[in-house]
């Protein structure tokens, strides 16, 4: 048993870790391209759009991760059944919202004036509805990936199912970018997307039922009952993801509005360079989300706490080295990396070093409340929290450029460190000396194999 846990943390690490990988590359190819084919005003209205269905993605309600959460504990307590049901339950409720919405968006598309609103100029209206109403069908069928991962992860998969999402990811991403190098129209790149994801849906689909024939697609096994038992959490999940517009697609869509497509550029670019560090902490924290599920399902408080202690250290010391690395050579990269055609704000960038350490305190933490379903108070803080970064922005973008906006996400993660771990380690039955003491304490070869599946 103990020799399963550590070989599946490992693994869960290594899987999890092509992630960060790809995400480079992707950024690294997509960005010079874009601006190659498109130019900087073009490339900025496509940001624009593409951030606006996103919101579509709340319409899950947040069930389909956690159900991941639910079934994985009960997986743990041998309860296989239980999990189906909430497997097919999530499912049929996904797909019929999916559906149901993606009718509405398509009659709503071509009443709203979203060019006027989001000031694209470049793009005429029919064009504009067109294509949001691609992207939305993209982000629809991304809801369906997050019931496929549940499945993989609820049954001892996670790292299997991180490697295929991880492929389909970086498949849907370069087929974007080699229909593009053919001087694809926004409009053929969003289908391309839709195509990529659909394909990738399916095949991941397929290796799940091989995987675990007992979780099998279909409605006889869903009761509404367990809807209405994961509906407090659920939408706890789909506030925590309403914060996370807030601060990523929502800061760009005020930064369009006060400074226009150019400088969402440049603050897309700037962020998305320091959120490298950022990966790091990411890695860490999908790595152990499973293996916290299992503890709390099977009652095992002391891999729980000591599971949290490594993956906080981990957290620290891989997005400091990583901070570092970019203050040596962020300005040099940011510089290759667009081919000089947008010029670094370097008041923004050392802002968002900071504003990545500040995180790295606190997410890595967040995922022991996320892993219990027992996360509706850490949603309600972060909404709040999230929710005012975005006129406090909109104040200061005037005064002090794009620096406002970095200054408004580093006041949102500092308030978040003050919640988060205090809360974290209650749950753990934890006290902050110990923590502390641990976060201290020299790691070891030792302590991160083999003691952290006593």
């Amino acid at each position: 048993m103990k020799r399963n846990v550590r070989l599946r943390l490992l693994h869960a690490v290594g899987a999890t870790s092509l992630g960060p990988i790809i995400t480079a590359i992707i950024q690294l190819v997509s960005v010079p391209v874009f601006l190659h084919f498109w130019g900087p005003k073009l490339y900025g209205e496509w940001l624009v759009l593409s951030a606006v269905p996103v919101y579509l993605g709340f319409t899950d309600f947040g069930f389909g991760s956690v159900a991941g959460n639910d079934m994985t504990m009960q997986v743990a307590r041998g309860e296989k059944d239980a999990a189906l049901e909430v497997f097919q339950s999530v499912w049929v409720l996904t797909t019929a919202v999916s559906v149901s919405f993606t009718l509405l968006v398509a009659i709503g598309l071509w009443a709203i004036p979203f060019e006027r609103w989001l000031k694209v100029t470049l793009l005429s209206r029919g064009q504009v509805s067109l294509i949001l109403c691609v992207l939305c069908i993209y982000v629809l069928l991304d809801m369906q990936w997050t019931v496929i991962a549940a499945g993989f992860r609820c049954d001892g998969n996670y790292a299997i199912g991180t490697l295929l999402g991880n492929f389909v990811r970086f498949g849907t991403n370069a087929s974007s970018i080699i229909v593009l190098a053919f001087h694809a129209t926004p409009l053929l790149v969003a289908l391309t997307l839709v195509i990529a994801r659909l394909l990738g849906n399916w095949t991941c689909q397929l290796v799940l039922r091989r995987k675990s024939p007992w979780l099998h697609y279909g409605h006889h096994h869903a009761r509404l009952r367990v809807i209405r038992k994961l509906f407090s959490p659920a939408i706890a999940y789909m506030a925590l993801s309403a914060g996370n517009s807030f601060l990523y697609q929502g800061m760009t869509i005020v930064v369009s509005a006060v400074l226009g497509p150019v400088a969402v550029v440049v603050f897309s670019t700037t962020r998305t360079l320091t959120r490298f560090a950022y990966q790091m902490v990411d890695m860490i924290t999908n790595s152990i989300w499973a293996e916290l599920s299992t503890a709390f399902g099977s009652g095992n408080w002391l891999l729980a706490r000591k599971i949290h202690r490594y993956a906080c250290q981990a957290s620290l010391v891989l997005s400091s080295v990583a901070i570092l690395f970019l203050i040596l050579f962020g300005d040099r990269i940011y510089g290759y990396w667009t081919h000089y055609k947008v010029a670094i704000d370097h008041s923004l960038f050392h802002i968002l070093l900071f504003e990545v350490l500040a995180n790295s305190f606190w997410f890595t933490s967040s995922v022991v409340p996320l892993a219990c379903n027992r996360h509706e108070r850490q949603a309600v803080v972060y909404v709040a929290v999230t929710g005012l970064s975005l006129p406090v922005a909109y104040l200061l973008l005037p005064r002090l450029g794009l620096a406002g906006a970095g200054i408004s996400l580093l006041l949102a993660d500092l308030c978040m460190i003050s919640y988060v771990l205090p809360r974290s380690l209650a749950l753990l039955h934890d006290n902050m000396r110990e923590f502390a003491l641990a976060l201290l304490r020299p790691p070891s070869l030792r302590a991160s194999t083999l003691g952290i599946v006593d």
